[in-house]
């Protein structure tokens, strides 16, 4: 049986860890020890970039403040409005990618290779390349554990996915609600005239990681 797991970590989780070791009054009055404890999120994180790519500004503090099941009436219309308007794309290309990207959680199948991590790989199949463009000296290989590798380029992969045909050129996705889309012929990926918008032109370097301590990534060459 496969061991799915779905991570949407809140600031407010880091304070309820630290909770019992408080004993600032200011948090809920003299008595600390939980039950008074008032704790506000200000922040969460799950799919990088989502919120900053998708959400007209004005709603980002909202949709920090938010959980993960709220997306589907918050977060799902944002996309669509990103994707049809700006994007200029088909409904159907919206339709999937609000499939895909709602909620705003990573999801990683315990029951693949667990040592390596594979951006929307458990959502795709394993066919989402999570370093479209990076080259071979930094590349991954797609795989179906999903979460997210350190190396993975998960702007380029968003920016491929919005303006680009990797999702047209997928087949079909289980793990997904909606159908994969027919290419629409809107991209814009640098072809016909058009701007290139599937990159943001930032590649990886071949610096080592450093997975025993913070910030695990060398400093960029």
């Amino acid at each position: 049986m496969k061991k799915i797991v779905t991570l949407a970590a809140a600031a407010a989780l880091s304070l309820a860890a630290f909770s019992g070791c408080s004993n600032d009054p200011t948090l809920g009055g003299a008595d600390t020890s939980g039950a008074k404890l008032n704790f506000i999120q200000l922040d969460r994180s799950g799919r990088p970039g989502i919120n900053e790519v998708f959400v007209a500004y004005a709603q980002h503090d909202a949709n920090n403040r938010n959980g993960p099941l709220s997306d589907a009436a918050t977060l799902a219309p944002e996309i669509n409005t990103f994707v049809t308007g700006f994007g200029g794309r088909s409904a159907a290309t919206s339709a999937y990618l609000q499939a895909l990207l709602v909620p705003n959680v990573l999801i990683a199948d315990l029951s693949q290779n667990v040592s390596t991590a594979s951006y929307l790989g458990w959502e795709s199949g394993g066919q989402i390349n999570p370093s479209p463009n990076t080259g071979t000296a930094c590349s991954v290989t797609p795989n179906k554990f999903g979460g997210r590798g350190l190396s993975d380029d998960v702007v380029d992969v968003t920016f491929g996915l919005v303006f680009g045909n990797t999702a047209s050129r997928l087949a079909a996705t289980p793990n997904v609600s909606a159908p994969v889309p027919a290419d629409d012929g809107n991209e814009l990926n640098g072809s016909g005239g058009t701007p290139n918008l599937t990159t943001d032109n930032v590649n990886c370097s071949a610096a080592p990681t450093t997975p025993a301590q913070f910030p695990y990534l060398a400093n960029p060459l």
